[in-house]
């Protein structure tokens, strides 16, 4: 069977959907040895071309989401026709609406965020994505999302039967796991980004819906008690971010912040950090937890249902808007070396349910559910 895949999330800075897509593009190989897969995009991507036979489109100078949708309905069927491609994998929600012939489309939704909090989103993207997911959920022969809660919304807000979802859960890349540093290891990142001895660490999106101005004000509890300890944040900014960024500048001594780091050096600031903290309202999934609890650091979350599903007894679980037992737990973790190490050890066992292995056999299943069709 041919296997065509939407490549174009690779052609951008990296994102949650691009480092999910990547950690299966470098699985795939070791779990199929019988279909043949064809990435699709406006670039090359050096991934295993002995694997994958990369097909790259011209580009265009027009901004990619007013130009996607052009590229989906026009470049992807005739690829689909040229190559002759049995099967579509869109792992970034929407997949084409004109006729694909006898091709057969499999889909990731990762959340439906944009209708659960319509707040936290623009007008204009809310309206953008509710016109083309609807259409693509019901063409596509078979959707595929990332938890329970994810499954259950969209069977909420789009009304579709239940055996045309399945539930693959997402994982974290393997550069993420405990690393026993040397002094020169530490020291060489420490003093690249000015970290500090000892810090907290939040990585994602700032913006309202991440609840990192709860994180100021765990910060702030902190500091009241007498904590030396500082918050390291790192993602881009999101929709009506320029409050919490203001917030962020006149606390420039406790929180240091980065909009972007290499996949490589987070890895080992995962490593450095004495405690990830990740209050989130809501998540799909929750990719930054995973990465920390693979990374053996005890993880402080929220109790937003689908972080529930991938903390589990692995972290220190409260309501949102409670900074008070944020702030508890931190001080507890400084106090307590046993507490300290029972923490770690719990993160990296809950981590270990969620192997790339086994999420990219489910995902190579599905596609052969259509191999005989």
């Amino acid at each position: 069977m041919k296997i065509g895949i939407d490549a174009r999330v690779l052609d951008r800075k990296v994102t949650g959907t691009s480092r999910y897509l990547l950690n299966l593009l470098t699985e795939i190989p070791a779990q199929d040895a019988h279909n043949e897969y064809f990435l699709f995009s406006t670039r090359k991507h050096e991934i295993n071309n002995n694997f994958y036979k990369s097909i790259v489109t011209s580009d265009s100078k027009i901004p990619f989401k007013i130009y996607s949708p052009f590229w989906l309905n026009r470049d992807i069927p005739m690829l689909v026709k040229k190559y002759g491609i049995d099967l579509l994998f869109s792992p970034n929600v929407i997949i084409p609406l004109v006729d694909l012939g006898k091709c057969k489309t499999v889909s990731v939704v990762h959340d439906v965020i944009f209708k659960v909090y319509k707040e936290y989103y623009p007008f204009l993207y809310r309206q953008y994505l509710s016109f083309f997911l609807r259409l693509s959920l019901r063409k596509s022969n078979k959707i595929v999302t990332v938890s329970e809660l994810s499954k259950n919304d969209i069977i909420k807000y789009y009304n579709l039967p239940s055996e045309k979802i399945e539930v693959v859960y997402n994982t974290a890349s393997k550069r993420f796991y405990p690393r026993s540093l040397s002094e020169l290891e530490r020291n060489k990142i420490l003093s690249k980004y000015s970290l500090p001895e000892k810090f907290l660490l939040y990585v994602g999106v700032v913006e309202k819906r991440k609840n990192v101005s709860g994180l100021i004000k765990v910060m702030d509890a902190l500091e009241k008690k007498g904590s030396k300890i500082k918050l390291v944040v790192v993602g881009k900014p999101g929709y009506k971010s320029d409050s919490i960024l203001e917030e962020f500048n006149k606390r420039n001594k406790t929180i240091i912040y980065f909009q972007y780091l290499e996949d490589d050096d987070l890895a080992y600031i995962y490593n450095l950090a004495f405690a990830f903290i990740f209050p989130s309202f809501y998540e799909g999934f929750g990719i930054p937890p995973l990465e920390a609890m693979q990374s053996a650091i005890p993880v402080l979350s929220s109790n937003a249902p689908a972080l529930v599903e991938v903390v589990g007894e692995g972290g220190l679980i409260h309501n949102p808007s409670d900074y008070t037992g944020f702030m508890n737990d931190i001080l507890k973790l400084e106090m307590d070396d046993k507490f300290y190490l029972l923490m770690k050890s719990k993160a990296l066992e809950q981590s270990k349910k969620f192997s790339l292995k086994e999420t990219t056999k489910k995902l190579v299943s599905i596609f052969n559910e259509y191999n005989e069709i």
